[in-house]
């Protein structure tokens, strides 16, 4: 652990950042890296339905368009991915 500190230290050095403002951009950086892939996730999905939200794919379900039982994959890790997006975003909020 402390060769990471060591690193860290010489490239927040290197970057004219003291350590806890390149430890605290990392990580927001690490965080929005991850909501970025959600987002392009949700959206594969959502393409793949001809909607762009969750509230509309379930609307083709529920009007007989599409059967939950052939996307039930899909619903429930579009599901997923909402609650994810949701939780970034909060992770995010905090961090500013």
């Amino acid at each position: 652990m402390k060769t990471r500190s060591a690193s860290l230290s010489k490239i927040a050095k290197e970057l004219g950042l003291n350590v806890r403002e390149a430890r605290a951009r990392s990580i927001r950086l690490l965080v929005l890296d991850e909501l970025r892939r959600v987002l392009a996730e949700k959206q594969l999905i959502l393409n793949k339905y001809g909607v762009s939200c969750f509230k509309e794919l379930m609307e083709k379900v529920s009007d007989g368009s599409l059967s939950d039982v052939d996307i039930h994959d899909d619903i429930v890790r579009l599901d997923y991915l909402e609650y994810r997006e949701k939780t970034l975003r909060r992770i995010l909020n905090k961090l500013l």
